[in-house]
């Protein structure tokens, strides 16, 4: 197997690239939610659309889309989806017949609160023996990349400017 030139030890430090680290954090955080949510039959993805309809039941299938930033097609997929498993309706907008609204079923709001523990208990697995000070550094420093990746354009051609030229 060919190692991951992104994985690879920098000669001069010893040291991952902070995305190369920020990228195996996240694959470690969606493989143990992955794994908590398969105990309740719960996908990835479809957590946060239960949580969603759990916080406003009745939300328009658009406003959810805008809500978790993904595209409506997506949305009705999903939605779709919890619905075959019956834990979410569809259902048509009183005012607007070409709105589709979603609605918790019983089942699915009995589900809201075990998938709301299971994100809270990644969260306190993957941050355990951090102090209350580093979790509200580390969230504020990934807020910042967060913001920075969602605005950052190309770099012109011929660039190569990496973090390490701002030091």
């Amino acid at each position: 197997m060919k190692p991951d030139r992104g994985s690879m030890a920098s000669k001069k430090t010893g040291k991952r690239s902070v995305t190369t680290q920020l990228s195996l954090a996240a694959r470690g955080a969606r493989t143990a939610l992955s794994q908590r949510l398969a105990l309740l039959d719960v996908y990835p993805g479809q957590d946060a659309v239960l949580l969603a309809i759990g916080e406003e039941d009745g939300i328009s299938l658009r406003d959810l889309a805008e809500r978790l930033s993904v595209r409506p097609p997506t949305i009705t997929k999903t939605v779709t989806r919890l619905a075959a498993q019956g834990l979410v309706e569809k259902r048509l907008s009183n005012s607007d017949g070409r709105q589709n609204h979603a609605h918790l079923t019983e089942r699915g709001a009995a589900l809201v609160d075990a998938v709301g523990k299971s994100r809270k208990r990644v969260e306190r697995d993957a941050l355990k023996g951090f102090s209350n000070k580093e979790r509200k550094t580390l969230r504020k420093l990934l807020e910042r990349v967060t913001a920075n990746l969602g605005n950052a354009a190309p770099a012109p051609a011929g660039s190569s400017s990496t973090a390490e030229d701002d030091d």
